[in-house]
């Protein structure tokens, strides 16, 4: 902790902006072109994205020492960071994730159920919103750690057993995939491409930098201070 406290805000914000930032792109790009992906580079579907969906489909692709080792370190990657954010940031870092989140409004409903429930939610559902919640709520590190690797384990293992007994329909949609791949990522592509143009014009596009994110984490901070004092409800922005 005394190292941490020695380091700016700047630096500490660099030090998560920029992985968070990888790891998003990552996505991005596996959304983009996961067609051709699976037809051919399926070991690199579960190093980009963490969807249930895509894993399923590459999973009786791979061997199953390859896809579980892949696919866990993927998941776990981020979570750390993630949770760290919240610690630091708290009520804020919630009120910037609201602001930046496309549907506030669901992810008003998950805090609810994360204040009900959060050592549930954290083993069941450890996704990355679920994380800054859990540090933002100074929850235990050692039982957040506990939770998130036993419950990513659980799903990347339940995902993997999943993919085995149904290998033989999913081999039929990859072997269709894979006869239409180029036509399949056009389209993929295309979808992305205004999914990310449509989030640009609403304000929910990518962080693009840490002068941004600081300048906005500061808006929430002051909103927040005004809130207290005023006892009114902080507006989401959205």
């Amino acid at each position: 902790m005394l190292g941490a406290a020695k380091l700016s805000e700047r630096t500490l914000l660099t030090l998560f902006l920029i992985p968070v930032t990888i790891l998003a792109v990552a996505g991005i790009v596996a959304n983009a072109i996961l067609p051709t992906l699976i037809a051919e580079a399926p070991v690199l579907v579960p190093a980009l994205t963490t969807r249930a969906d895509r894993l399923l489909l590459v999973a009786p692709l791979l061997p199953g020492e390859v896809f579980l080792s892949i696919a866990l370190v993927r998941e776990l990657i981020g979570d750390p960071l993630f949770y760290l954010f919240g610690r630091r940031y708290g009520e804020t870092g919630i009120l910037w994730l609201e602001r930046r989140s496309p549907n506030s409004r669901w992810l008003r409903t998950l805090e609810r159920l994360f204040r009900r429930a959060s050592y549930v939610v954290v083993a069941v559902w450890p996704i990355n919103v679920v994380c800054v919640l859990a540090g933002a709520t100074k929850m235990r590190p050692l039982a957040f750690f506990s939770l998130n690797i036993t419950g990513t384990l659980v799903r990347i293992g339940l995902i993997f057993v999943i993919g085995d007994l149904l290998e033989d329909p999913i081999r039929e949609i990859v072997s269709f995939i894979t006869r239409y791949q180029w036509y399949l990522t056009g389209i993929t592509f295309t979808l992305v491409a205004v999914a990310l143009v449509r989030q640009g014009m609403r304000g929910h596009g990518a962080v693009q930098s840490v002068d941004e994110l600081q300048d906005e984490l500061a808006r929430a901070q002051a909103d927040l201070e005004a809130g207290s004092e005023s006892g009114a409800t902080v507006p989401d922005g959205s």
